[in-house]
């Protein structure tokens, strides 16, 4: 029998132990996390202070601010991984797969797949819409450096996030609600409503909370029919990634960096139908591709 990913037979898993590391992570995260961030930006002050707003203590450099705000996803990642060895006694790798090695086949092909499906429906808006792109104003240096952010640190910002939806929480809630559907429905929900403080809700905020929730259900549901989060690990990484690259809008939670296009004219509703296409085909896509391992197996 195959060990279960939402129920971990090693460690101490008890819900004590589940709130307990819940509180370490928010620790790390919000309080150790946020004030280092905090200490960043003074320290940018102290070098720049052109580029500081020390009243409001933000960046007004997008494109910086998106360095610095990683910090507070490396101690959410040491939150969690000091929760797994201490609390539940097993390893950080256990929030992703139950098997003692990531199989980075599936993290990579989660990657392509979404990475590809995403480039084609923008392609496809763009053909129809293409009033609504025009180029950014192009800076081959500060292109450069966010090309640095987008493939060093907007992996650690998705797989943060991974580790604690698809993973803890997942595994945590999963002690209760067993039933496949109606658990990936609850943390898509809390995934998604977390979501909602972002400034992108000002483009419909229903249409866009429906998206967050809808993205979050359907990597959670992934993540409990495939036994693991290397998919969604993969596909997270691959949205953020190709945003960073190639799409901004006055309303993005990055601000104004440096990317490749500026969407002028978000319509909500569009975007929206556009994501659970690309998410519905992700999800045909990626149970096709673990039946057919399964059954090869199997043969």
């Amino acid at each position: 029998m195959k060990p279960s990913f939402i129920l971990p037979e090693l460690g101490e898993n008890s819900h004590i132990r589940y709130f307990s590391s819940f509180l370490l992570i928010l620790l790390f995260m919000i309080v150790i996390g946020g004030g280092m961030y905090i200490f960043s930006i003074l320290i940018t002050d102290s070098i720049n202070p052109k580029i500081v707003d020390l009243e409001n203590l933000r960046l007004k450099d997008s494109l910086v601010d998106l360095f610095l705000s990683h910090i507070t996803n490396v101690f959410w990642i040491l939150g969690i991984w000091i929760s797994a060895k201490t609390i539940h006694k097993r390893s950080l790798i256990s929030f992703i797969t139950p098997y003692q090695k990531i199989n980075w086949k599936r993290v990579f092909f989660g990657f392509a797949v979404f990475f590809a499906l995403l480039f084609i429906s923008q392609i496809i808006d763009m053909l129809f819409y293409p009033e609504d792109y025009q180029w950014n104003n192009f800076d081959t240096s500060r292109f450069i450096w966010l090309l640095v952010a987008v493939i060093f640190l907007i992996p650690i910002q998705t797989t943060s996030e991974e580790l604690f939806f698809r993973g803890f929480l997942l595994q945590w809630i999963g002690k209760l609600i067993k039933q496949p559907i109606l658990l990936s429905m609850i943390v898509g929900l809390i995934f998604g409503s977390l979501h909602f403080g972002n400034p992108e809700m000002t483009n419909g905020a229903f249409w866009v909370g429906l998206d967050y929730v809808f993205t979050g259900f359907i990597l959670s549901y992934i993540t409990a029919r495939t036994n693991s989060a290397e998919f969604s690990i993969g596909a997270h990484a691959a949205n953020n990634m190709f945003l960073g690259i190639f799409l901004t809008e006055k309303n993005s939670v990055w601000g104004n960096i440096p990317s490749l296009f500026v969407v002028t004219n978000v319509d909500g509703m569009l975007s929206t139908i556009y994501s659970i296409i690309t998410s519905t085909l992700f999800f045909i896509i990626v149970i096709h591709y673990h039946n057919k391992k399964i059954a090869s197996v199997a043969i």
